[in-house]
């Protein structure tokens, strides 16, 4: 084969391989292969896809003979390093990645998998060191704090020692400066960990600050291919303003005028082939958090009447670990959840299916919920044990359009609970979710469990598998083990703002 034909086919293969079309990319790689065993780019690149698709041990065989075919780059020698460290290959993990410092001692991703090297060794502290001689070098250097910051966070988990914790500190003060989005929300998790609330809130109202300004540009919302998720996001912004100018909650916002009014009102109208750039300008505009009245502080938050050690009991007991809670918020605090999620304008992330939701760093936080997670923890100790509140949201469901699809979540325990009216479904065996009894196979990528485009996958998994109901019913939630497969059930909820079906939940880990 011609060294200018192979040329041609690395460069469509490497487009290929960038636009995730994996299988076609390692085609044409194993097609040089055929014709030039030795090919270093062809090697490497296969044996990336390899490890991409967790065949690590394959994967070595390759990136070692591009590694004996040329002059290793400092990309082949991490690629390789990676492999390695999965296979637990550590010693030679390490000393591949120290071979690539010392052909380049700017490759930033170098610092971070030898970080990661020595943390598969439980080395904490050369874990850090790496990561702090790259900030010397002013590598990537918000990057390589936050995982600064993870790794303090492991230690200090497991043994607390002051100067870590003022190490930690200083990592989380430079931090709090950032202009990165979701930075601050990081490091107010971190400080409420630390149990800190009120820096915590001070740097997630900064947070909800910066998400509130950082609004789409009319480009980015023109080139969505699914413009229902913006006619979901203005069809619930309309009908939130319309409510709260309704007064029936008690509140109004005397920031929205009658020519605001006017235009969402028309964008509402239209169809989504009918909007011009003007509309487009404003529906921008309607990103930008309007009214964010937080709910009332409580004595209590988790009704006191419940018998906590028998919903431990049987938590702990059950295999895998799920137990639903009727009657679980005092009616004082459900009520104010209830006025919080219809009048605060923080649901500003709308989704194809038709929900749109609102997240702690985007809005969510406040004194009363943040109170609820410490609340949750001390009255079921046995369930959350030492875990940490790791993300919060509430998504408000659109009653003609489907719920959240197959998914599982990233964390150790999922509280899932729903605030609205019992009298807004319409059928109450239905709306409220499945959950499997199944997770996802070790080793699994986020996007595996937790997207769209891999639903078809989830549900060929749990074909056989046994399931939950669990039917709809306010003030009702459901404390299971996060990593479980779970889906909205069918909902049949009435047509109007009120009655949309909220619900709320917390992940701890």
């Amino acid at each position: 084969m011609k060294n200018n034909i192979k040329k041609q086919m690395l460069a469509k293969a490497l487009e290929m391989h960038r636009l995730g079309q994996l299988s076609e990319a390692d085609k044409i790689y194993l097609e040089i292969l055929k014709h030039d065993s030795d090919n270093y780019d062809a090697n490497h690149l296969h044996g990336l896809i390899l490890s991409q698709n967790k065949e690590y041990a394959k994967a070595v065989t390759y990136f070692s003979n591009a590694h004996n075919s040329g002059h290793p780059t400092c990309e082949l020698l991490n690629n390789h390093a990676i492999a390695l460290r999965n296979l637990q290959a550590y010693t030679e993990c390490e000393q591949l990645l120290l071979d690539a410092l010392k052909k380049d001692k700017y490759f930033a991703n170098t610092y971070k998998n030898l970080s990661n090297c020595y943390l598969s060794k439980n080395e904490y502290k050369n874990a850090i060191d790496i990561l702090e001689k790259a900030i010397n070098l002013s590598l990537q250097t918000e990057d390589m704090r936050l995982k600064i910051l993870d790794i303090f966070y492991i230690k200090i988990k497991k043994e607390k020692n002051d100067d870590d914790i003022k190490k930690y500190k200083r990592h989380l003060l430079i931090l709090s400066e950032s202009q990165s989005l979701g930075v601050k929300a990081k490091c107010a998790l971190r400080y409420f960990h630390l149990g800190e609330i009120i820096k915590a809130l001070n740097l997630f109202k900064d947070s909800e600050k910066h998400y509130s300004n950082s609004i789409p540009s009319v480009d980015t919302l023109k080139k969505l291919e699914n413009k229902n998720i913006i006619k979901s996001f203005v069809k619930h912004e309309y009908e939130q303003i319309t409510h709260i100018d309704s007064d029936k909650d008690g509140i109004r916002n005397m920031k929205i005028s009658q020519e605001y009014y006017n235009n969402l009102n028309n964008v509402n109208s239209k169809s989504i082939t009918e909007y011009n750039d003007e509309d487009y300008k404003f529906i921008s505009s309607l990103h930008t958090i309007k009214y964010n009245k937080p709910p009332k502080i409580q004595k209590n938050y988790i009704n006191k009447e419940l018998k906590f050690t028998e919903i431990e009991n049987k938590y702990i007991n059950s295999d895998p670990e799920i137990v639903v809670i009727d009657n679980f918020l005092t009616e004082s605090f459900l009520n104010e959840l209830n006025i919080f999620f219809r009048c605060a304008n923080i649901f500003k992330y709308p989704y194809s299916r038709g929900y749109i939701g609102a997240f702690l760093g985007k809005g969510m936080a406040n004194k009363a919920l943040l109170e609820f997670s410490q609340d949750l923890k001390k009255s079921f100790k046995k369930i959350f044990m030492d875990y940490d509140l790791s993300q919060a949201w509430a998504f408000k469901y659109d009653s003609k359009r489907e719920g959240i699809g197959i998914h599982a979540d990233d964390a150790k325990i999922n509280v899932n609970f729903w605030v609205t009216d019992d009298s807004s479904n319409l059928n109450s065996e239905t709306g409220g979710m499945i959950i499997w009894k199944r997770t996802p196979p070790s080793g699994s990528d986020f996007q595996d469990y937790n997207s769209i485009s891999s639903m078809d996958k989830m549900f060929k998994e749990v074909k056989n598998t046994d399931s939950l109901r669990i039917s709809y019913k306010a003030n009702r939630a459901i404390i299971f083990n996060s990593n479980l497969y779970h889906v909205t059930d069918e909902l049949h909820f009435r047509d109007s703002y009120e009655d949309r079906r909220v619900n709320v939940t917390f992940l701890y880990k």
